[in-house]
């Protein structure tokens, strides 16, 4: 079955989607639109996204007749809704993005300048889709979490990969695209087992013809409840109540904020709060923001219990807006959560409530498979763990809880971790006299710290 063959959805094809307007007496039928964009810029293989959506653009011509297809270039966030803006309303009956992705979605810029919408930003976006319309997003893991989560958005059928992408000369099976790849003859992307994916026992039998094109995965805008800390708020604060377990984590912490005068510190995924009542002996003030009203409760109740609430506010974050006066704190701490936030808007936001000199510390656990040479570095990681975890002896019986628990892997479910790749690009991009540490290396994942260096200046840097 090729990856992709969906005529116009529902009977009547380009009929159904026909709109009419009167104009003085006379009426005329605007078109469906089929739109294709593509980028070029963010990583490798730019001119064969190119070529595989012109190939895409011309078979939809083919199979719908009675649509117009448009195909078009977008390589940031802005063009991209310019374009959708350029269309009539309620026209769009197929939007196909073909490019790279993240788990959170569509990739645009370039690696120098990384651009991704975050969840508020689509939410506020403007998509003028026809009813029955649908989504197709040809990039890499768009099944794993974007998909289901566009057609919530947006009520359409939404298309996407679970695997990687990869080019391939022919349609219905992988086929090695060599350099001397005419620019006129055809190309497919599609979702493929492989290196990234299957180790290289994937890229063997990828190459061997075995690992057939994957068929896209659909999900049907059905309403789902969005899951989050609320349904494991108790075992998560039973685990987490002294924060030193995390001992990497907060020794890196420690050294960052040595000041010589106490400081003010915004925690921006504070959970329960144990890191701010740690930290509260040397602050002037912190406030912690977090999404789940559940955890900003046990965050409120462990400040109080331990003497600390005159000192300590704790807030639910509701949208990337930060309650807070302009330059009006000295650090932003983000631990463990920053993947959850959305991103541009809430660093405007940083940069804005920061004052001069301040700093935003970023430390996250990212998706990242382990190299050989990375071995000793696992062997390190994992004994510094343990040495933690046996002074805190209810920690490792209340984090088994945690894990076990079904709300846990829902949590996961629906808030992703993010490729290393994503974070060190981006907070790079944004922050260029920063500096970025692996604090300890896992099997399948990392842990990262970032420093921005010192704020000066609420204006973020130029997109380059």
């Amino acid at each position: 079955m090729p990856p992709f063959s969906a005529p116009l959805p529902g009977p009547g094809g380009a009929r159904r989607f026909a709109h009419s307007r009167r104009r003085t007496r006379e009426s005329f039928v605007l078109k469906p639109v089929v739109w294709v964009g593509y980028t070029t810029r963010y990583r490798e293989g730019g001119p064969r996204f190119r070529q595989a959506a012109r190939t895409l653009a011309a078979e939809l011509r083919e199979r719908s007749p009675g649509a117009e297809v448009r195909l078009a270039r977008v390589e940031s966030k802005r063009e991209f809704l310019e374009e959708m803006a350029a269309l009539p309303p309620a026209s769009l009956a197929q939007l196909h993005l073909v490019a790279h992705g993240g788990m959170y979605g569509p990739m645009f810029g370039s690696r120098q300048w990384p651009e991704q919408f975050s969840r508020h930003e689509w939410s506020a976006a403007k998509l003028p889709f026809a009813d029955g319309a649908q989504a197709f997003f040809h990039t890499c893991r768009s099944a794993r979490w974007f998909a289901p989560y566009f057609a919530e958005t947006f009520g359409v059928e939404a298309h996407g990969y679970h695997w990687y992408t990869t080019f391939s000369r022919h349609k219905h099976r992988f086929a090695w695209v060599p350099p001397t790849h005419p620019a006129e003859s055809p190309l497919y992307v599609f979702g493929c087992k492989g290196r990234k994916s299957h180790g290289w026992l994937g890229t063997a039998g990828k190459y061997a013809g075995v690992a057939l094109p994957e068929v896209m995965r659909s999900y049907r805008p059905e309403a789902r409840r969005a899951s989050g800390y609320d349904a494991v708020a108790e075992l998560y604060d039973t685990a987490f109540q002294d924060i030193r377990v995390r001992a990497d984590e907060w020794r890196w912490l420690k050294t960052q904020l040595e000041s010589s005068a106490p400081l003010s510190i915004v925690d921006l995924g504070c959970g329960n709060g144990a890191l701010l009542c740690q930290l509260a002996p040397e602050l002037s003030s912190g406030i912690g923001l977090d999404a789940s009203s559940e955890m900003v409760v046990r965050a409120r109740a462990n400040a109080t219990a331990r003497g600390w609430a005159q000192r300590l506010r704790f807030d639910t974050l509701a949208g990337p807006t930060l309650p807070l006066p302009d330059q009006s704190v000295d650090r932003v701490v983000s631990l463990l959560s920053f993947r959850y936030l959305d991103w541009d808007p809430i660093v405007r936001e940083v940069q804005r409530v920061l004052r001069p000199g301040g700093r935003l510390l970023v430390i996250d656990m990212v998706q990242s498979p382990l190299r050989v040479w990375q071995a000793p570095a696992l062997v390190l990681s994992k004994w510094r763990t343990l040495a933690a975890t046996r002074r805190f002896a209810p920690y490792r019986g209340a984090l088994t809880r945690l894990l076990a628990d079904p709300g846990w892997a829902k949590m996961l479910e629906s808030n992703p971790m993010r490729a290393e790749h994503e974070l060190s690009w981006y907070l790079g991009s944004r922050f260029p006299r920063g500096r970025m540490e692996v604090l300890n290396v896992g099997l399948k994942s990392k842990i990262l710290a970032f420093d921005s260096g010192p704020i000066h200046s609420a204006t973020p840097p130029e997109r380059e």
